[in-house]
């Protein structure tokens, strides 16, 4: 029996036949040239075998209990799927007149073989329909990572430039104030408006490039130990001014014992922002944002909880998406940075986990689980 050659990579092969004298030795023969067999005896079966595996090649007979190969073949080709209705069919058949021949390639299959065939042909055949199967699906997932990066960097650009913009009109604004009036009672604020714009565009930008530098793999994080209370006190107090604005409570539970980390501070830092600026950007006015740590052995949670309106269950799996946005929120400002993302990006580089529990309407409990020590560090 011929053997695959290194580039014909065996592949799941769908075996459509009613006739067991034909199908077994065929089936045999396929296994021990290392292909997975799947049989259908029956036009039926064959589909839903085809939907639920999606193999690599059909082998289909025409002549066949409840649905033929004719219509059998029809059906792939008009599936909604590209990958399913793609797959390669070799007829093989008693029917052997060029009629029937014409009306299995006018059908969508590949190639029709009259019966009785040989199945050393058969198996070298499917070596090479199989190979090019995969070859070709292969290509069509490297084609779709590309566009689907180069989608992620469009919307990249276009957060960056939206953001950019909105920051220069208030440079721009309050510089031209202090331009014409620099001894003016509204100086002071003009300039801790400035000082507070480009801190924002100085901290988006090293966010973005830390993450997509984690991201590609070009980065390893700098691990420094540190107390986890004081740097939950660090982002309290970032943020309290624009808590207060909102008549928003910060509130942070102290544990009786609170871990010292061996972890990035500044990416740790990030994720808390991140989840902190969410909660108060999306969620009510009066509202408690509530941060929290529980140590546990070599390992520690720490869990930022809101009040806001809460994502809903079906959406909970997508929110750590990149430029993902939550349905309910969309009519409102767009987020800093890689937010949600982001925290998911750098949690995975410590040897973490970001999770959400919550309830539409009610609140969110986002929880970031981390070693105390990550063991690469």
């Amino acid at each position: 029996m011929p053997s695959l050659s290194c580039e014909e990579k065996a592949g799941k092969v769908l075996i459509v036949e009613d006739e067991l004298e034909i199908l077994e030795p065929l089936a045999h023969s396929l296994r021990k040239a290392g292909f997975t067999v799947l049989i259908a005896e029956d036009g039926l079966s064959a589909c839903r075998i085809i939907g639920k595996e999606k193999p690599d090649l059909i082998l289909l007979d025409i002549m066949l209990p409840d649905l033929d190969g004719w219509e059998v073949c029809r059906m792939l080709r008009q599936h909604p799927d590209p990958v399913i209705a793609s797959i390669p069919v070799i007829m093989l058949t008693a029917l052997g007149t060029p009629e029937n021949k014409y009306r299995g390639l006018e059908l969508g299959a590949d190639l029709f073989l009259p019966k009785p065939y040989s199945i050393r042909e058969v198996i070298l055949l499917s070596g090479k329909f199989v190979g090019n199967r995969q070859k070709t699906l292969t290509l069509q997932n490297r084609l779709e990572k590309i566009t689907g990066e180069d989608r992620q960097n469009h919307e990249l650009h276009h957060m960056l430039f939206h953001e950019l913009s909105n920051q220069l009109h208030i440079l721009n604004g309050f510089t031209e104030l202090l331009h014409e009036n620099p001894a003016s009672e509204r100086a002071g604020a003009c300039m801790d408006a400035i000082y507070r714009s480009s801190n924002y565009l100085q901290a988006l930008a090293e966010e973005i490039l830390l993450i997509r530098q984690v991201e590609d793999g070009r980065l390893s994080l700098a691990y420094e130990h540190f107390p986890i209370d004081a740097l939950i006190g660090e982002i309290i107090e970032v943020y309290n001014t624009p808590a207060r604005c909102k008549d928003v409570q910060l509130r942070y539970l102290i544990a009786e014992k609170q871990p010292t980390v061996n972890l990035s501070r500044l990416a740790l830092k990030i994720i808390l922002s991140a989840l902190v600026d969410n909660s108060l950007k999306y969620g009510p006015a009066g509202q408690t944002i509530t941060l929290s740590c529980e140590p546990a052995a070599d390992r520690f949670i720490l869990m930022v909880a809101d009040q806001g309106p809460g994502i809903h269950a079906d959406e909970q799996e997508r929110i750590f998406e990149p430029y993902y946005r939550v349905e309910s929120v969309a009519s409102k400002p767009r987020g800093r940075g890689l937010g949600l993302y982001g925290a998911h990006v750098l949690a995975k580089a410590m040897g973490g986990t970001v999770m959400v529990e919550s309830q539409a309407g009610v609140g969110s409990c986002f929880r970031i689980d981390l070693p105390v020590a990550d063991s690469t560090s």
